[in-house]
């Protein structure tokens, strides 16, 4: 019973990552993301391109990766990608995920913590994929808000694309195909400053 008492627990506290924002908008630009909404569409986003990463892959471990991977931000706070850099924050999620998994059983809290630290370290096959679901969702945000976030904080060419080279290298047709024709436009358009 003790268990199920812990897992009920933590099961209840992450419905706070509904209410962590992120600086993207939803499709119909009325509101910003949540980190929920942002999950569910990474998992959509493995599932729906799957054939187009070019490594072996167990795709259920790294839809957990994905599930898990922003559970910290209930406590840490959202860090978006092209805001100012956060000099604490990879000590501020450790510690976060430490608390967050720290509700479940044991062996479970253990291997959830595990399974943010592979994402995190981004070294394995399922890692990489999860990350470079992150990174594509966050571009698809990008395009279907015309440039929200590129517009917000105005990064440069070389720092958006640097931020997608596991995309290049792990899914080069996505890239190639979808990501970097489209990032041009905004690098033609000015929205994202060509450096």
């Amino acid at each position: 019973m003790e268990r199920l008492k812990q897992q009920m627990n933590f099961l209840t506290e992450i419905d706070k990552v509904k209410d962590v924002f992120r600086q993207s908008l939803v499709v119909n630009g009325k509101r910003n993301e949540n980190d929920a909404e942002h999950s569910w569409h990474m998992c959509m986003v493995a599932i729906i391109l799957k054939e187009y990463f070019i490594k072996e892959l167990d795709l259920e471990k790294s839809l957990k990766l994905m599930l898990i991977h922003d559970l910290v931000e209930i406590y840490a706070g959202d860090t978006p990608a092209f805001g100012e850099e956060r000099l604490d924050k990879y000590e501020a999620e450790l510690r976060a995920a430490k608390t967050v998994f720290s509700l479940l059983p044991e062996e479970q809290a253990k291997e959830y913590l595990d399974f943010w630290l592979e994402f995190e370290e981004c070294q394995t096959n399922e890692a990489i994929y999860a990350n470079i679901c992150d990174r594509f969702q966050g571009s698809m945000q990008n395009f279907t808000s015309n440039g929200h976030t590129w517009r917000k904080f105005n990064p440069s060419s070389s720092k958006v694309l640097e931020r997608l080279e596991l995309v290049k290298k792990y899914t080069p047709v996505l890239y190639e195909e979808c990501l970097y024709p489209e990032i041009k436009k905004y690098i033609d358009k000015g929205i994202i400053k060509n450096s």
